[in-house]
């Protein structure tokens, strides 16, 4: 059986160039904004992997730092020191959105607690959000 010319989908589809682009344009953004969306996203959990890891670290050395910490391991914490330690360790973060709070509830002396929260403003790429608010916190006893 032979196909007429309106049968045969091939010669169907010559006749119709500009749909073809159209639709692989639909596509191509569709496919650009979900990979774009998958970066921000990884981005997003790489910044909040970043400021809990600089948490863990600014308690570390408030907890080794405290009030009768010897020479060899260095000056005593305070707030000024423990936000110094942890933008040092906010790599690939933007240091002007990223804030740490620090607490001594009961003094920076050996057995008390310190309390370290680090607060990081996300900016992402795509225009899903504007910023995402992003904090972690972390506590320890002083050891020194």
């Amino acid at each position: 059986m032979k196909l007429t010319r309106e049968e045969d989908p091939t010669k169907r589809r010559r006749d119709e160039p500009g749909q073809t682009l159209v639709e692989f344009c639909i596509c191509a953004l569709l496919l650009m904004m979900l990979v774009f969306a998958v970066v921000d996203l990884a981005r997003g959990v790489f910044a909040y992997n970043t400021i809990a890891h600089c948490a863990r670290e600014g308690v570390r050395y408030a907890v080794v730092h405290g009030s009768t910490s010897v020479v060899p391991v260095g000056p005593t914490a305070n707030d000024a020191s423990l936000a110094a330690v942890v933008r040092g360790f906010a790599t690939g973060l933007n240091t002007n959105n990223l804030s740490v709070l620090s607490s001594w509830p009961t003094g920076n002396n050996t057995g008390m607690v310190v309390n370290l929260t680090v607060r990081y403003t996300f900016q992402p790429v795509t225009l899903f959000f504007r910023t995402l608010p992003l904090s972690n916190s972390s506590s320890a006893i002083i050891l020194h």
